[in-house]
């Protein structure tokens, strides 16, 4: 299992992390938004958020983070399936501005996230390399 998340990171990590996500609910829009991606493993959540808290002027609410922790720890979540898990408010280059995130789950050997953050271009593009740099540190 470890091959291959080591796998799937490699490949969100060269695929440049950004992708453009179909709208979840199948209706077409103008504009496809941007979404930035990290793969976690349920208990390594909190640190994940603060690695992910390094592009705001304020680290992420540990409200906030048990919250979605606790909405993604459900087990009634589909694995086929992406689920909104809500909001998170930050303060981004002096401006305050929405997170909006999904997760896809994967039950296999424990519980490992998909998380995908959602906003504006600019912010997104900030977690990207966060991210980014975050894998070429573990050396993926």
């Amino acid at each position: 299992m470890k091959q291959y998340l080591s796998y799937m990171l490699f490949v969100l990590a060269i695929g440049g992390m950004v992708a453009l996500v179909v709208n979840i609910f199948g209706e077409e829009q103008g504009e496809t938004p941007l979404a930035a991606g990290i793969e976690t493993d349920l208990e390594e959540l909190p640190e994940t958020f603060a690695i992910l808290s390094d592009v705001f002027d304020e680290p992420i609410a540990d409200t906030d983070v048990a919250h979605i922790k606790r909405l993604a720890s459900n087990p009634e979540l589909d694995e086929t399936d992406v689920h909104a898990l809500g909001t998170i408010d930050v303060i981004f280059e002096g401006r305050p501005t929405t997170l909006t995130l999904h997760t896809e789950v994967d039950r296999e050997d424990g519980t490992y996230l998909y998380l995908y953050l959602f906003g504006e271009p600019d912010v997104v593009e900030a977690l990207d390399e966060r991210i980014i740099a975050y894998y070429e540190e573990l050396g993926i």
